[in-house]
């Protein structure tokens, strides 16, 4: 069982995958922010049914998938998008056009390739999170790859 002190250490180090999942869901800083602390909440409440902390990332990462879901469900009129904020790195151009291209993928191709691609997943922890099979992941990921391929020529090409 995971204590108190494990459950926010657990937390601080996957902060950063909580957000992709969620911005990648939602489309805003604000809401993305809003579905995090609520699935902080229910990952709290529910800390007992987790068995293992090897497991935490995969777990929490569902709960987010899930309560992302239900918000979007529950505000599907009033969704709106913001910029995005892109750390200052090598290249930042070229990071932040294939990022919102990224941002540009419907989902579920979206999704698959942040985990993926964002935040190392392997192919078998991205369909438990999207309760999907692990063959129907390696079908999202070819095919946001080639519409990526697509979207980028232009780009790219000089």
């Amino acid at each position: 069982m995971i204590d108190k002190d494990t459950f926010c250490e657990q937390i601080r180090l996957h902060e950063k995958a909580m957000y992709y999942l969620a911005f990648s869901l939602v489309q805003n800083e604000a809401d993305a922010a809003d579905v995090i602390g609520e699935a902080i909440l229910r990952a709290y409440k529910n800390i007992d049914g987790l068995k293992s902390e090897k497991a935490f990332k995969p777990w929490l990462l569902k709960i987010i998938h899930n309560t992302a879901v239900e918000y979007i469900r529950k505000n599907a009129k009033t969704s709106s998008s913001q910029e995005i904020d892109v750390a200052v790195e090598n290249d930042i151009e070229t990071k932040l056009t294939l990022w919102q291209t990224v941002k540009s993928l419907q989902q579920p191709y979206r999704t698959v390739t942040i985990l993926y691609y964002y935040e190392d997943l392997s192919i078998s922890e991205i369909s438990k999170i999207t309760d999907t099979t692990a063959v129907a992941v390696k079908q999202q990921l070819s095919r946001a790859r080639k519409q990526l391929r697509e979207l980028l020529k232009e780009d790219f090409v000089k």
